[in-house]
């Protein structure tokens, strides 16, 4: 009987620190992105406001806001999904190897 695509294998403890890692090494790098964004964001708002005195004819800042917002949003998306992706794609690699081993046995 061939293992299904949901069985769990049994990791190594080097497979299960170097996932550890990887996640903790996302997470720290997902941090970083948003407190930059947020400390330099805030920092070009206030130049903005003071250059500008405060009027908002042209708030030039949103520019920046939106352009980096969408990497931002690109970077979380990756974060919480990510996961879930390799675990679809292992799922999908299980039954593809199930389908070969079963041609092969024909």
């Amino acid at each position: 009987m061939t293992s299904g695509p949901t069985d769990q294998m049994e990791l190594t403890e080097e497979e299960i620190q170097k996932q550890a890692k990887k996640r903790v090494d996302d997470k720290i790098g997902l941090l970083s992105h948003i407190a930059a964004y947020v400390i330099i964001n805030t920092f070009i708002f206030f130049v903005w406001g003071i250059t500008s005195n405060w009027d908002w004819g042209n708030p030039w800042f949103i520019w920046v806001l939106l352009g980096w917002g969408v990497g931002l949003a690109f970077n979380i998306f990756y974060y919480f999904s990510g996961r879930k992706g390799q675990a679809a794609k292992d799922r999908m690699m299980a039954k593809e190897m199930d389908r070969i081993r079963k041609e092969q046995d024909k």
